[in-house]
């Protein structure tokens, strides 16, 4: 098969970091080729560089046959090549159709907008992905996963001969990333290349013809996914072998609840939620993309306040009217959108990394900060989580996805709550990191903090949970314990009006049947 794009050497480097170094690889036309390797290994840096966001140091890229000279994204689409950012790059304050078409707005004239056509060719670009959404609703109302899908149908707009998909589905769902897998051998089958990142070796297995693997801003290997295998993969990309993660059946003896949940609800998006959180025990909350599991959080939180129900904690009524009062009372929250909610990223990664127990008092004495306690908590953390950066006074904004995600993590450890609640905890990160934050979890728990895991990714909220809460269409469907759970149970109760899971159709056996029999 004739080569599209050929890396040659590429390095590039940042103050203080070497993010790629001498890296070369061919990718074939019409070809899903998977870019894989822990956070940090330069996977995002190296397709900002095919994408022209990043001018290469040294090197250069050969694009079907003629060596590329980009200045920007601008050339970079005008060449064939379009990217879909692991980061939301969109107009939150716009709306879907705004987003989709910015730029390339259908006018009549030469002034005005055409609304209608702008409206009639968004609703396309949606179904394109098999998504119903009003091109008209305003893009900050979305949810991260819905925002997710209208970056890729922008990207699609400009109908490319390499599109470049970052973790495209570190925010969906089962049934979302069939879609997305359906548009993904479409675009194949017309001869669209892919550059696929992801951490997940299901999806790619499942979906790809080749990987490139990546460590350290280095090279490891390019290999079809038919002569390799996922062990193999995962020792190329952290250089060691990785335990398996197996659950573990939760201690039968009655603990004391931590956090009880009653009839909570903001009237809309969720409602009439009931549940128990134990001391030691996660707790997995499944359930399809607007469900209402992450409002439903935030209103545990306090940001908004729910308006309806009851909280206890440790057995007493508890009010929480903003977040403060939620820290106050133990309970820290690691939100899904780490960037929007979860940091500051102007500040460095120590000033991120002590937030919270500054704002509970933790760190000062008669008003005042106590610096060498504060360093040396910072350094910890930063120790204990593997932390990759040059130093704690690094912008938080400016390490990998994976490290920024622990980094919030390891905020809400130093504020020392009893209850923590995380919402999709390995959203766009790697399968060494994913196994350190499972394995960390569960030192947690057996320390005694009760943990309530969100997550869309069905095998992890079966890897990770003793017992497992399902949601539907904002309120919650059923619970399945420890030993009768499975993908079949959860998929009955989160998606059928009347769930039968005796009668329950089996989930295909990978993405890829399922893509062929749609």
């Amino acid at each position: 098969m004739a080569v599209l794009l050929s890396v040659e050497a590429i390095s590039k480097s940042f103050p203080g970091v070497q993010a790629l170094k001498d890296v070369s690889f061919a990718v074939e036309a019409g070809s899903v080729h998977a870019i894989m390797g822990e956070n940090g290994a330069g996977k995002s840096t190296l397709m900002q560089v095919i994408a022209g966001a990043h001018p290469p140091t040294a090197g250069r890229l050969v694009f079907d046959g003629k060596e590329l000279q980009l200045s920007g994204t601008k050339d970079a689409a005008r060449e064939g090549i379009a990217i879909v950012f692991q980061e939301l790059m969109l107009a939150p304050n716009m709306t879907i159709a705004e987003n989709i078409f910015l730029g390339l707005e259908p006018r009549r004239g030469r002034v005005f907008v055409d609304r209608a056509a702008l409206i009639a060719d968004a609703r396309a670009a949606m179904g394109r992905l098999g998504v119903d959404l009003d091109p008209e609703t305003r893009l900050g109302d979305l949810t991260i996963a819905q925002q997710q899908l209208v970056e890729i149908a922008k990207a699609l707009v400009h109908e490319p001969r390499l599109l470049i998909l970052d973790e495209p589905t570190s925010s969906l769902s089962e049934a979302d990333a069939l879609a997305l897998f359906r548009v993904v051998h479409d675009l194949k089958r017309r001869g669209v290349t892919i550059l696929y990142i992801s951490h997940r070796m299901r999806e790619v297995f499942d979906n790809c013809d080749a990987v490139t693997v990546l460590r350290d801003g280095h090279h490891v290997r390019t290999a079809r996914l038919a002569d390799t295998s996922p062990n193999e993969v995962v020792r190329l990309m952290v250089g060691r072998d990785l335990a398996e993660v197996r659950r573990v059946a939760p201690a039968a003896e009655a603990r004391p609840v931590m956090l009880e949940v009653r009839e909570l609800g903001d009237g809309q998006r969720y409602r009439d939620i009931s549940f128990q959180l134990r001391q030691g025990e996660i707790v997995g909350l499944a359930g399809l993309i607007g469900a209402g599991r992450s409002e439903m959080a935030l209103g545990l939180f306090g940001s908004p306040p729910a308006p309806e129900g009851t909280i206890l904690i440790e057995g007493r009524p508890a009010e929480i009217r903003r977040p403060r009062d939620a820290m106050r009372l133990g309970i820290g929250l690691v939100p899904e959108d780490r960037k929007g909610q979860g940091l500051v990223l102007g500040m460095g990664v120590g000033s991120n990394l002590s937030l919270a127990a500054l704002g509970l008092g933790r760190l000062s004495q008669a008003g005042f900060v106590r610096e060498g306690r504060e360093a040396s908590m910072i350094e910890g953390y930063v120790d204990r989580f593997r932390i990759k950066t040059p130093s704690v006074e690094q912008l938080v904004g400016l390490l990998s996805g994976g490290n920024q995600q622990k980094v919030v993590l390891a905020k809400w450890l130093a504020s020392k709550p009893r209850v923590l609640v995380v919402d999709e905890p390995t959203r766009g990160v790697d399968v060494g990191t994913k196994a350190e934050i499972y394995a960390l979890l569960r030192e947690l728990a057996r320390e005694g903090l009760a943990v309530l895991v969100i997550s869309s990714d069905l095998p992890e909220v079966l890897t990770i949970s003793d017992r497992i809460l399902v949601m539907r269409a904002g309120q919650l469907a059923g619970e399945i314990p420890f030993a009768e759970a499975s993908e079949e149970r959860i998929m009955a109760l989160a998606a059928l009006e009347h769930p039968d899971p005796d009668h329950a159709a089996p989930p295909p056996a990978s993405y890829a049947a399922a893509v062929a029999t749609s």
